[in-house]
């Protein structure tokens, strides 16, 4: 059984908590004057002793300039009264919290713990609202957008800040010398809006965009309707100035909105809609600046059981995940073009996906956790503890008390505008954010072998390891072999060296025929490219699968492998096979579909070696001596047995290049023969 381990560090200094002693999973910081005195009871002092020798800080520093303890007191005073609308990574050591009152809080990390916390309350009377909704921020400007005005902030800076990357120091805004500016978008009249906010990774497109109010009546007014209909707004930032480009009103109303990744001029939205029927619908919607305005170029509509109210992508944007009323989780794959669906223990109202692409992770705001990986298959999750005790959902009221609502759930990985399959940054850390706190995050306890990773090989080993074939199998039918070759590759070889170690049985059968029907027979069809570089090693695997069923008898599906494969020696086995085993028919035909393949090779000197794409011909030139027949395929390519580039040592030699008049009898390769003609 497949189960996660992890531990949970708070950021708090309250003693409300109420973390049991014996909970050796969950951490807490410790007030200096409180601690003494508990540190007697119970368990208390054996927690301490394994904190400190994992170098967690017990009760934090005080020491100038930081004043670590005094500012985390007055970050937790600020969460308790100020709602936080803007959580951004910086990079995975720095995170920046912007609270709707203005005040902009940057923590710095090491690890899971806390090193610094930095609060900039620069912006404070600054604004035309302390009611900020959401907000975007990058190194050269600030965005804001109000509950209860029609208007953006554009805050530009005129200063760089020293360290970009912002691990080296954490710089307050008045360092940076801003102005402010305000930029008017469609009245909308007193109601109480949350306009959401987002940027490309170029940073020179933001979007503006909002829910649309139900039975909503507008005045007819020639040329200003279909502005003051609109709920998303397209801005351009150049020279220094933010400029609306362009409007539209969204077909559904949007439950969410963002930039492409992969394309910085492309809008991702997905949209609530319904079915002729009247059933619930998502539409999975593509925008792009067409002719100087937003045009709405594709459309996917996904078919519900109820109304989604959460969802998220992988970084590849091929993979969306919705969370629905009835905790229903569904995932749609643009790629194969096919959608799953798996229930929930909880109600999905939150959710995000690993940056490695292996697994989801969904919340409910009652604090409850559950993970499945990118196949829907659940993985069970459990608090580091003396005893073992998995659960299919972690509720977190279960260790430690929380009076308000989780909120956000977001991995400690700042976004990329270019993501790679190749990235090996490790991110087992889970931002956790209660309404009125704490703050804190999760620590996914990986181990050594995987080296901490949690990506789709690491999870496939580790269903391997836990004999959950059918599950790794799932993942490895949903990976992509024209974008992550390489990783499909060491997935489908781990797979495929297990089950055949293992007794064939008809489940280990239908296994291997499924995994390599992820490479044969894929969903979509697998590029020239990715044919040529991997038909090779997997055609040897086939032929292991072939001689796996042969030593079984499992002489039917054995001979039509044979047939797939299309190489002479495999039949010539099956003939001698049968022959010992007294299936003379079997052998006859075995050995009758040997001698067509002989024949018609001689005949027409056409052929195709092992492993080559179906209709990809190869000529052969053909040399006998007075034992063997070999052979040189057309522009000096030789093939052995076994589908490998032949040479030297395996009997064929001559003076050099094409000269191949003095082929050398009788050497073998892997105990066989080349292959005859």
């Amino acid at each position: 059984m497949t189960v996660f381990l992890s531990e949970m560090h708070l950021w708090s200094l309250k003693s409300t908590l109420h973390v049991q002693d014996q909970d050796i999973g969950i951490y807490h910081y410790y007030d200096k004057k409180e601690a003494e005195p508990q540190v007697n009871f119970g368990c208390l002092y054996e927690k301490q002793q394994l904190a400190e020798s994992r170098d967690y800080p017990w009760i934090l520093k005080n020491k100038r300039p930081e004043k670590l303890r005094d500012t985390l007191k007055e970050l937790e005073e600020l969460m308790q009264n100020s709602r936080c609308v803007l959580s951004k990574w910086k990079s995975k050591y720095v995170c920046q919290l912007l609270f709707h009152s203005g005040v902009l809080v940057s923590l710095g990390l090491s690890g899971p713990q806390l090193e610094r916390v930095v609060i900039d309350r620069t912006l404070m009377g600054k604004l035309i609202s302390d009611t900020i909704s959401d907000a975007v921020l990058t190194d050269s400007f600030m965005i804001l957008s109000f509950w209860e005005q029609s208007k953006l902030c554009f805050i530009q800076f005129t200063k760089k800040a020293n360290s970009p990357d912002g691990n080296i120091k954490l710089e307050k805004l008045s360092s940076l010398d801003f102005k402010i500016s305000y930029i008017d978008t469609p009245e909308l009249g007193n109601r109480r809006t949350k306009h959401h906010l987002a940027i490309n990774s170029k940073e020179d497109r933001v979007m503006c965009w909002w829910l649309t109010a139900k039975d909503e009546v507008w005045p007819w007014s020639p040329g200003s309707s279909e502005r003051e209909r609109a709920n998303l707004l397209l801005f351009t930032y150049e020279h220094g100035s933010l400029q609306v480009l362009s409007y539209i009103r969204t077909n559904g109303d949007p439950l969410d909105a963002s930039f492409s990744s992969c394309n910085p001029y492309q809008i991702h939205t997905v949209e609530h809609a319904f079915s002729a029927d009247h059933e619930p619908m998502a539409d999975s919607c593509v925008y792009e600046y067409v002719k100087n305005k937003i045009q709405c170029v594709a459309v996917t509509k996904i078919p519900l059981l109820s109304k989604a109210v959460s969802c998220c992508r992988n970084i590849t944007e091929d993979k969306l995940v919705l969370g629905c009323e009835d905790s229903s989780i569904v995932l749609y794959e643009a790629y194969r073009q096919v959608t799953l669906s798996a229930q929930a223990e909880l109600l999905p109202t939150l959710m995000c996906c690993h940056p490695s692409e292996a697994i989801v992770l969904v919340g409910s705001s009652q604090g409850e956790l559950q993970l499945f990986d990118m196949a829907l298959s659940p993985i069970k999750m459990q608090v580091l503890a003396e005893d073992f005790s998995t659960k299919s959902t972690l509720q977190f009221s279960e260790h430690f008390d929380v009076s308000s609502s989780l909120i956000q759930i977001q991995w400690a990985a700042p976004k990329v505008s270019c993501p790679s399959m190749d990235d090996v940054d490790i991110h087992d850390l889970l931002l956790l954010k209660f309404d009125k706190g704490p703050l804190g995050v999760l620590h996914f306890k990986v181990g050594v072998i995987p080296r901490g990773q949690l990506g789709l090989v690491e999870i496939i080993q580790e269903y391997i390891h836990q004999n959950e074939i059918h599950e790794a199998i799932n993942i490895l039918s949903s990976m992509n072999w024209n974008i992550m070759g390489h990783q499909c590759y060491i997935s489908l070889s781990a797979i495929l060296n297990y089950l055949l170690r293992q007794k064939l049985n008809l489940t280990r059968e239908a296994q291997l025929e499924a995994s390599l029907r992820t490479f044969y027979a894929p969903t979509r069809p697998l590029s020239e490219t990715t044919v040529l570089e991997y038909r090779d090693q997997i055609s040897r695997y086939a032929r292991r699968f072939f001689h796996h069923l042969l030593r079984h008898q499992r002489f039917e599906k054995a001979f039509l492998l044979a047939v797939d494969i299309g190489a002479r020696d495999l039949f010539m086995d099956i003939h001698y096979f049968a022959l010992d085993k007294g299936e003379l028919a079997l052998a006859e035909v075995a050995k009758r579909k040997a001698n067509d393949i002989d024949t018609e090779s001689i005949t027409t000197g056409v052929g195709r070696p092992i492993g080559a794409k179906e209709g990809q011909n190869f000529l052969y030139v053909c040399y006998y001596s007075s034992k063997n027949t070999y052979c040189k395929v057309l522009e000096d390519t030789r093939f052995t047995h076994s589908g490998r580039m032949a040479d030297e040592s395996d009997g064929l030699h001559g003076t050099g290049g094409n000269d191949w008049q003095n082929p050398r009898p009788g050497r073998r390769v892997g105990g066989r023969r080349l292959e005859e003609i």
